[in-house]
Parts: C-alpha cells; structure tokens; sequence
C-alpha cells in the first residue's frame, strides 16, 4: 500500500477513535450527572433543570454547601499531592506534558461540583475527561507533538458537542476556541471528530435537542432590535468579561483557598434561596426565561444574583464551565430588553429576544462568535436562516467593540 495512503488511513483510524471516546465520555457523565444530582437534591420524576424551584430551599443550599467543600478539599488534594494539570489551551499550544490521571480528577471535579449545585457550566468536566482518557491511549501511537496537540485539542471540542448535541458549531468551537488556527487538515480534524462523537452519543441515547423551540419566527423589527441590543447591551457583557479575565490566579495549595471557595459557595447557596435557578450550569435559568411566565422584577433578580455567583466562585479559584452559565445570563438580558422595546415599539419575538441574547453573551465571554451562531441554532433545533438575528446582533457587538478600541487608542496616544 501506498505509504501516503497508509498514513492517511491510520490518522482517520485516531480521528474516528478520538471522537468515539469523546462521544462515550459524554454519554457516561451525562448519567452519572443525574446520578448525583438525585442524591444530592432527591428523587424528582421529570427533568432537575425544570423542578429545581420545587426542592426545599434547606435542601438546595446544603448540597451547595457540600459541593463547596468538595471543590475546596478536592482542587487542594489534587493541587498539593497530585501532578500539574493545565488548561487543554495551555496543552495544545504549549506542548506541555499531560498527566492524565490528574487531567481525569480534574473534570470529574468539576462534574461533581456542578452536579451538586455549583453555578458554572459542566461542559468543562467532559472536555477534561475526554482529553484525559484519549492522552492515555495515545501513547501507544507514534505521535509528532503537533499531531498529538492536535488530536487532543479535537478530542476536547469533540466532547462539547457530544454533550450539547451540536457537531456544527463544535467544528467552529474547535478552530475558533482552541486551535486558533484554520486550515485544511485542522477542518477536517475537527469535522470528523465532532460529528464521530455526536453520533456516538446519538446511537447510545438518542437524538435529543436539549433546548427544543418550535422555529421562532422574525419580523424586520427584529433586525433593529438586533442591531442595537448588541451594539449597546455588548458593553455590560465586555465589562463582565474584563471582570472575570481580572480575576487573580489562586494558589490551590493554600489554606485560604479552601475558606474563599466556602465562603463563595455559601454565598451561592444564600442567594438560592431567593433564586433556585441560579444553581447548576445555567439551563434552569435558560429554561425559566424561556417557558416560564414573565415575571420581570423576578428575571431582573435571577440576571443578576447568577451573575454574582458565576463571578464569586470563579474569583475564589473554582474551576467549571463558561458555555451555559453565559447562555441563561445573555437569555435574561434579552428577555429584558425585547420587553422594553415591545412596551413602545412593534412587537418582536420574545423566545427569539432570549436566543440572541444567549448567543451573544455566549459569543463575547468565550470569544467564539462564529460557534456561537451554529451554537443557538442547534441546540434550540432551529433552521439555519434563523441564525440571521444572531449574526446581526454578534456583529453589532463587533462593532461596538470596534469602536470602543478606537477611543481607548486615541485617547492613549492624545
């Protein structure tokens, strides 16, 4: 055989294989996500994210509690008597060694913390285990730095999509988020392994769309309020983000980071009370704006005690996801702006307000505003021409932070 030949057929062998593991990790945590979160909040017939106001506020605030000591006591452990782990950019780009054990420990962590309440996002648990299990088999290949850097970096986007269901917007997700690079081969790469993974997760557990609208529909008005919501509601989700990018490295082997992730998680757990959709990565939040009767002193509270417990936790040094805690932020900023505009204005589409404004926070925080047009039209189960409000309201965000980087340049060098 053709050596070329033979070379391509074994790098589609790992690909396939890479987005199988990916796919297997996702649908293993998915289970074991619902394993905890019955023994953390109690047996509930229907889905947590929809029943998580119904558990008493004693319940929810002592599973918070408890999810603090063990983000508190378990990143100590790992830290102090574990091998370094290192974010999956830090091991793509850097080349450094990963250990996979402590990668393992790492996500299962933050699995287990968000299971139990924690008010960030659990996809971080399934990319880190995903990158862990695929680093401890590709030792057996003979691998360049660059091929392994690049299977792992597909393997941690691979699991993003199995999870939500999106292959699409994970191949962006993986190009835009972690490669940060487009080219042929890393297209390809991450074309197969995202699609490998979904499929994988799709033959084990079905086809499920996890945000399920019927297709939304659109008016010009739309268009306008698209325009200006992301031009001027971008400049409170830049300045959160410049709030969380601020954020101090902590030092995980300290006495003081056990009491700051405590007090954060207590923290969490107080404002629960009031806010039970605050706690777990953020569908319940998603979900309540989206379905739930508008209650718009409420939604304002709710915006706003998750985004005090997204940044308490994270400025404590814990570690989780930034996907869905950035999609029930950006759903209530545009369930209350698409409320403003239809007390004065044409009536627009409140459900399609919410999804623009997810994918637009989505877009900011994580600087992926391409995956997060894909993003929003796959797990909503839209058609991909409803993806044109998102982008018109992403690209007004553009703009505005376009503009304000031309102030900020002339006023440095005036």
């Amino acid at each position: 055989m053709n050596k070329s030949i033979e070379n391509q057929l074994r790098w589609l062998a790992l690909l396939l294989l890479t987005g199988i593991t990916a796919g297997l990790v996702a649908s293993t945590l998915t289970v074991l996500i619902h394993v905890i979160q019955t023994l953390s909040f109690g047996n509930h017939t229907g889905a947590f994210s929809l029943e998580i106001a119904d558990i008493s506020p004693f319940r929810r605030s002592l599973a918070v509690i408890c999810a603090g000591l063990v983000a508190a006591f378990g990143w100590y452990t790992l830290s102090k008597y574990g091998k370094p782990f290192y974010t999956i950019k830090t091991i793509v780009h850097n080349h450094k060694e990963i250990h996979p054990m402590s990668q393992f420990f790492h996500g299962i962590l933050q699995l287990v913390t968000v299971s139990m309440g924690s008010p960030l996002g659990r996809e971080g648990a399934s990319r880190e285990v995903s990158v862990a299990l695929t680093a401890s088999w590709l030792h057996f290949f003979h691998l360049t730095k660059e091929e392994i850097s690049l299977l792992l970096a597909c393997a941690s986007g691979a699991a993003l999509g199995a999870v939500y269901n999106a292959p699409l917007a994970t191949l962006f997700f993986i190009l835009e988020n972690i490669l940060l690079k487009w080219s042929k081969r890393n297209f390809l790469s991450a074309t197969i392994t995202s699609f490998m993974a979904v499929w994988t997760v799709r033959l084990i557990s079905g086809n499920e769309v996890q945000y399920f609208l019927k297709p939304l529909s659109w008016n010009p008005y739309l268009f306008v309020w698209a325009c200006l919501f992301g031009f001027i509601i971008a400049i409170i989700i830049f300045a959160y983000k410049a709030l969380l990018t601020a954020i101090p490295k902590r030092h995980l082997a300290s006495s003081k980071y056990i009491y700051m992730v405590v007090a954060s998680f207590m923290l969490a757990a107080l404002l629960s009370i009031a806010f039970p959709q605050i706690l777990g990565n953020g569908k319940a939040g998603l979900l309540f704006f989206l379905h739930a009767k508008q209650d718009l002193p409420y939604a304002s509270g709710l915006l706003v005690a998750k985004a005090i417990a997204v940044y308490v936790t994270f400025y404590a040094g814990t570690y989780g996801g930034k996907i869905a805690p950035s999609m029930m932020m950006g759903g209530g900023l545009g369930l209350l702006a698409a409320a403003l505009w239809n007390s004065f204005l044409p009536n627009i589409s409140i459900a399609f307000a919410i999804v623009i404004g997810a994918a637009l926070f989505l877009a900011i925080i994580n600087n992926i505003p391409n995956t997060a047009i894909f993003f929003l039209v796959e797990i909503t189960g839209q058609p991909l021409w409803n993806g044109l409000p998102i982008a018109t309201a992403i690209l007004a965000s553009l703009a505005c932070q376009k503009l304000a980087q031309q102030i900020i340049k002339k006023r440095q060098i005036g």
